[in-house]
């Protein structure tokens, strides 16, 4: 074997071998067998492709109800590997304001899969589902939905004891071919049993007489979220828009959802309570309880630590509209401004709180 045939299969062999590592690594995801302890569903922030065929009038007749029943439903993945997977599932209407006021077009749904028929599939171990749908057929509306899921991905960040999301581009199909095919952003939220699984806990469903029999670091943190993101729709002795976990050797800790009403979502019908004197929910009112001067400032760090990832994570978006980003990176400046100043820390934070403290009890 002369020379330039001995580099010739030396190269051939070199190309040849290139070729196995790129099929071994460059296999398509989608067809892997998910193991029985893995929860893929929230292990990418990568958008899923769904598609949901039902009856709409079917659905829209139970919106307004107050015990809305469940209907069958078609759901449809398309994995990364461009394949089709169907899910024979049932919906139905949920939550409360805009299920069963007129600012919504469509409803909030909860999706209801059986647990056998998504083994070893994206949805393995699901059971119920909540989905922020659409709400209206419109870009603002849906710019809202993004900056809902937005606010779960920042108290994520902050706190184990928070609920995972999901987004979805979601094509939803009248069955009966009455109204047109939509398709729109929005997104899931984790089951709350599988929430307090993953932190070894337990849901507490005794309500409580005073929130502040919470897990103090867990409440104050909690507390400063819901002050950052000018959220005063959430009381925690009566679990509204708040789940309470049971964890070994702590107080109860608060887990957070529903952020629609917030400022920095700042929906056209988000109204204040009136009780709270202020115009728009885009004005804070921070609702914690007393503490000791030096307290609510131990848990500024994880906000001023977390603060270039959250931003970051905004200027990235390539969903949000570059306004909604400025408007709540502005937003969020006066947080950092009033938490960063000892005297609007003073003025916002502890002389504000003998207010938040009568009207948590009210």
């Amino acid at each position: 074997m002369n020379i330039f045939q001995s580099l010739f299969f030396k190269s051939l062999s070199r190309f040849i071998f290139a070729i196995l590592i790129l099929k071994l690594f460059c296999q398509p995801v989608s067809g892997q067998d998910y193991s029985s302890n893995e929860i893929p569903l929230f292990t990418s922030d990568d958008p899923l492709e769904l598609e949901l065929k039902f009856d709409y009038k079917g659905l829209m007749k139970g919106k307004s109800k107050e015990d809305p029943q469940y209907q069958s439903a078609e759901l449809i993945y398309s994995n990364p590997n461009g394949e089709k997977e169907t899910f024979n599932i049932k919906i139905k209407a949920r939550g409360i304001t805009r299920r069963t006021t007129n600012f919504c077009a469509f409803p909030p749904l909860m999706l209801n899969f059986k647990k056998k028929e998504v083994d070893s599939t994206i949805f393995m171990n699901q059971d119920k589902l909540k989905l922020v749908a659409f709400c209206k057929n419109s870009d603002l509306y849906e710019q809202y939905n993004l900056q809902e899921y937005m606010a779960y991905k920042i108290y994520e960040l902050l706190s184990p004891y928070s609920f995972k999301t999901r987004l979805v581009r979601m094509t939803y199909i009248d069955t009966n071919e009455k109204q047109k095919t939509i398709i729109r952003y929005g997104f899931i939220i984790e089951n709350e049993d599988e929430m307090a699984k993953r932190n070894d806990a337990k849901l507490i469903t005794t309500p409580l007489n005073n929130q502040d029999r919470c897990d103090r670091n867990s409440l104050d943190t909690f507390t400063l979220f819901q002050y950052m993101i000018g959220n005063t729709d959430v009381w925690i002795p009566n679990f509204h828009n708040v789940k309470l976990l049971s964890v070994e050797s702590k107080m109860p800790i608060p887990v957070p959802y529903d952020f629609d009403i917030s400022g920095v979502v700042n929906t056209t019908y988000a109204l204040p309570d009136e009780n709270l004197n202020i115009t728009s929910v885009r004005n804070r009112v921070f609702r914690g309880y007393c503490r000791r001067p030096g307290e609510y400032e131990s848990h500024f760090p994880l906000f001023n630590e977390n603060k270039e990832s959250i931003y970051a994570f905004y200027r990235s978006s390539e969903l949000l509209d570059e306004k909604q980003v400025k408007s709540t990176l502005d937003y969020f400046d006066q947080f950092y401004k009033i938490i960063n100043d000892p005297k609007l820390v003073k003025k916002n934070i502890y002389d504000a709180c003998q207010l938040g403290h009568k009207h948590l009890h009210e």
